[in-house]
C-alpha cells in the first residue's frame, strides 16, 4: 500500500511534469495563429467541458455554499486570471524563459505564508531544498541573453507572489470540505468566462480552427490544465502547500528537457548543473524523516513476526 504522503508527492511531481509541457503546447498553438487571450479562452473552456463531463459521469455533486463560492472566486481571480495576466505582461519586457524562471520564486513566498497562516514547520530540510531549487532556477535564468528590464522583472515576481497566494488559498479549510473536482469545476468555469468577456470586449475571438490547432488545444486543456490542476490540488491536501510548491520546481526542469528533446536546444554546463540542483532539491523533500519511521516500523514488525 502506498502511504498518503508518498501518494501526495507522486501527484505533485506528475502535476509539475504536466505543467512543464505547457510551453510546448502553447508554442504550437501560437504557430497556428492564436494569440494569448484566445489560447487561454480555449484552454480553460475545453478544460471546463472536460471536468463538467467527468463530474456528470461520476455523479459528483458540484454544488457549493455561498461562502465557498466567494473563496473560489477570489482564488480564481488571483490564481488563474491575474497570475496569468501579469506573467504574460512580463513577456513584453523580458524573454518568456527568464520571466517564467523568475515566476518560480513562488516557493519562497509559499513557504513563508504557509508558516504564518498554517503553522508549517520551516525545517532545515526545507531550507536546504529551497536554497538548492533557487540556485538551480537562477542558473536557468542566467541562460537568457535578453536585457534585464526591471519592469518585466517586477511583473514576473508579482506573478510569483500571486501564484503563492493562490496555493495558500487553495489549502483553505473550507475548500477541503469540497471535492477537488468540484473546486476545479468552478475554477475552470469562472476563468473561461473571464477570458470570454475579455475577448468579447476587444472583439478578438479566433474561430479559425485547424485539425492541428484543435489537437494541441485539447492536449493543453487535458494534460497541462485539467489533469495538472487536479493532481496538484489533491496532492497538496496530502503534503501541504509548502512542500507542494517546492516539488513544483520540477516544472521548469521539464521545460528544459522538452526544449532539448523537441526543439533541439543544447544542454550547456549551467543547465546541466541546474538540473542536478533541482533534482537534488526534489529528492531532499521526497526523502522525509517520516519515510524512515515507516521503514523502522516495518522492520520491527517483521522482527516480531520472525520471533513468533
Amino acid at each position: 500500500m502506498i502511504g498518503i504522503k508518498t501518494k501526495g508527492t507522486l501527484m505533485i511531481l506528475l502535476s509539475a511534469i504536466f505543467f512543464g509541457l505547457m510551453p510546448f503546447f502553447a508554442l504550437k498553438i501560437y504557430a497556428e495563429g492564436f494569440d494569448v487571450s484566445n489560447l487561454l479562452l480555449y484552454r480553460y473552456s475545453f478544460a471546463f467541458i472536460g471536468i463538467a463531463l467527468f463530474c456528470l459521469s461520476k455523479k459528483i455533486d458540484v454544488r457549493i455554499t455561498i461562502k465557498q463560492f466567494f473563496i473560489i472566486l477570489f482564488v480564481t481571480l488571483i490564481g488563474t486570471v491575474l497570475t496569468t495576466y501579469t506573467l504574460f505582461l512580463s513577456y513584453q519586457y523580458i524573454s518568456s524563459g527568464l520571466a517564467s524562471t523568475l515566476h518560480f520564486v513562488y516557493p519562497i513566498f509559499t513557504i513563508v505564508m504557509a508558516s504564518l497562516f498554517y503553522k508549517e514547520k520551516f525545517t532545515v530540510r526545507k531550507m536546504l531544498a529551497l536554497f538548492l531549487s533557487v540556485v538551480g532556477i537562477g542558473l536557468l535564468a542566467m541562460g537568457s541573453n535578453s536585457e534585464l528590464n526591471m519592469l518585466g522583472v517586477i511583473w514576473a515576481l508579482v506573478s510569483g507572489l500571486l501564484y503563492a497566494t493562490y496555493i495558500i488559498m487553495m489549502a483553505n479549510e473550507e475548500l477541503k470540505k469540497v471535492s477537488p473536482f468540484s473546486v476545479v469545476f468552478w475554477i475552470f468555469g469562472i476563468t473561461s468566462l473571464s477570458f470570454l468577456c475579455k475577448c468579447l470586449v476587444t472583439n478578438q475571438i479566433n474561430i479559425n480552427f485547424t485539425a492541428s490547432s484543435l489537437f494541441y488545444i485539447v492536449n493543453l486543456s487535458f494534460w497541462s490544465t485539467f489533469l495538472a490542476v487536479v493532481l496538484f490540488y489533491k496532492g497538496m491536501k496530502y503534503i501541504g502547500p509548502g512542500k507542494a510548491s517546492l516539488l513544483s520546481t520540477l516544472e521548469p526542469l521539464t521545460g528544459v528537457i522538452v526544449g532539448i528533446l523537441v526543439f533541439n536546444e543544447k544542454l550547456d554546463f549551467k543547465s546541466s548543473l541546474a538540473i542536478i540542483l533541482i533534482l537534488t532539491s526534489v529528492l531532499t523533500i521526497v526523502q522525509t524523516k517520516e519515510h524512515k519511521f515507516h521503514l523502522l516500523f516495518r522492520k520491527l514488525k517483521q522482527h516480531k513476526l520472525n520471533k513468533a
